[in-house]
């Protein structure tokens, strides 16, 4: 996690402290290992606190990346249309460890990824004959959103052959 850094005032070090510090945390929003540690850092705990703090918390389940990288997965594919590959992107950035994000990731189908596309043209209330112009902004603005070109270009065409019959 490479979020912004604050300067928080210091607070009393110790196992239990970072713990408390953590569950807080937790209890309004589910963060990954790698986001709890940095802003526990942020607010100069000692490492060797947090790390034992976040063993603790993994082991009694409020800290577990998994869990938290199916709900971000299913917020991103089904609620903001994003493809796989900039939830791929956005869990990395969040610290998740790649086996757990492939793990993720294969639960993710397909049609899911070309539903999202078909979704975001129909939104778009495009011409039936796309210019050259346009389909390359439609194209950019889908890859953007993280979906590979191969889909792009099967959802576009299928759009085509649908408008045309």
């Amino acid at each position: 996690y490479t979020g912004q850094r604050r300067h928080w005032p210091p607070v009393s070090t110790g196992r239990a402290t970072a713990r408390v510090a953590a569950l807080r945390m937790l209890t309004r929003r589910d963060y990954t290992a790698a986001e709890l540690r940095a802003k526990l850092l942020d607010r100069e705990h000692s490492a060797s606190d947090i790390t034992a703090a976040i063993a603790d918390l993994t082991r009694d389940r409020f800290v577990d990346d998994r869990r938290v990288a199916l709900a971000f997965l299913r917020v991103a594919a089904d609620l903001k249309g994003r493809g796989r590959h900039r939830i791929e992107r956005e869990l990395e950035h969040r610290g998740v460890d790649k086996a757990i994000i492939r793990e993720a990731l294969a639960t993710l189908p397909v049609t899911d990824e070309i539903a999202s596309i078909r979704r975001f043209l129909e939104r778009k209330h495009l011409p039936d004959r796309l210019s050259p112009a346009e389909h390359r902004r439609i194209f950019g603005q889908l890859m953007r959103r993280g979906f590979s070109a191969d889909l792009i270009a099967t959802a576009i065409r299928s759009r085509a052959t649908d408008d045309d019959a």
